[in-house]
């Protein structure tokens, strides 16, 4: 077939439209044609002959390629992966949502499941890693393990939660539940906290272990004086033996050889106390250190 301005013409499996024929309209009909007619190629569709599924296809070359009109709902289908030159984006209403490298500004919900390394994250309201990490924006607390969390900074796992909870005046550190309290160092306790309130500092059976003050110790008073180093309300134990104040020998209780009573009130002429000589309840005592007149 030879090549006119004014007709279509076929030459090589190649169809040239020729001057003559400025639009084209296709007429759905039992015998399409393809007639001179709007500025626009025009799938015209009739009660028993929808327009769904008209459109370009391409065959003759493995599998037929196309690009048509699909219903429910309406929309352009391709049968293949559509490629936009580098430099071209997807817009809607004039707006880009989607370039090769990022998403427009407009969007703002996503279902995403995974993305690959990201170098800023801003995230508002509440957070959710993999039903693990949790971030109430409500109430400005993050939790590890825990989605309820009873402080600021919530660590949990199976029935005990850590908790970090700033307060105006003070922090509370610690467990929120009654479990033991452990500060470790190289997996070993160092200082456990008992769920009771017991403190215990080093571990059974250690000896190497030291534990440096540097100020003053008191031990059951309410504030600390400035004139001596180690202060205690009560009797003091030293190697077993204990060592307490009082006004006269004991007559109750239970007490060990080489246990001392200062006197409370010494006076010239008077003693320095009692020590117990014989073990028992109140055991046997005896004065020592009498003081000059």
């Amino acid at each position: 077939m030879s090549i006119r301005d004014d007709i279509i013409s076929i030459k090589n499996g190649l169809i040239t439209l020729g001057n003559a024929i400025d639009n084209l309209s296709v007429h759905a009909e039992d015998s399409e044609q393809i007639v001179n007619s709007a500025k626009t190629i025009n799938f015209k569709g009739k009660d028993h002959n929808s327009i769904y599924g008209k459109g370009l296809q391409w065959s003759g070359m493995g599998n037929s390629k196309m690009l048509n009109l699909q219903g429910d709902p309406d929309r352009l289908w391709s049968s293949i992966t559509l490629d936009l030159h580098q430099d071209a984006h997807y817009s809607i209403d004039r707006t880009p949502v989607l370039t090769s490298e990022e998403l427009g500004p407009t969007i703002r919900k996503s279902n995403l499941r995974e993305v690959g390394i990201l170098n800023g994250l801003a995230v508002n309201g509440n957070v959710n890693f993999d039903q693990f990490v949790f971030f109430d924006s409500g109430m400005s607390r993050l939790g590890i393990g825990a989605e309820a969390m009873n402080g600021q900074l919530s660590v949990a796992s199976n029935y005990v939660e850590f908790i970090v909870q700033p307060n105006e005046d003070h922090t509370n550190i610690g467990n929120y539940t009654t479990h033991d309290l452990r500060i470790q160092t190289d997996s070993t306790d160092r200082i456990t906290v008992r769920a009771n309130g017991d403190i215990v500092i080093g571990n059974k059976g250690g000896t190497d272990n030291t534990v440096n003050i540097h100020g003053k110790l008191g031990v059951g008073v309410a504030s600390l004086r400035g004139d001596a180093s180690l202060e205690v309300s009560g009797a003091l134990r030293f190697k077993g033996r204990i060592f307490d104040v009082g006004s006269e020998e004991p007559t109750q209780g239970t007490y060990s050889q080489g246990d001392v009573i200062w006197n409370i009130n010494p006076t010239p002429g008077n003693i320095m106390g009692w020590v117990c000589t014989r073990t028992g309840t109140p055991g046997e005592w005896k004065t020592f250190g009498n003081i000059s007149n």
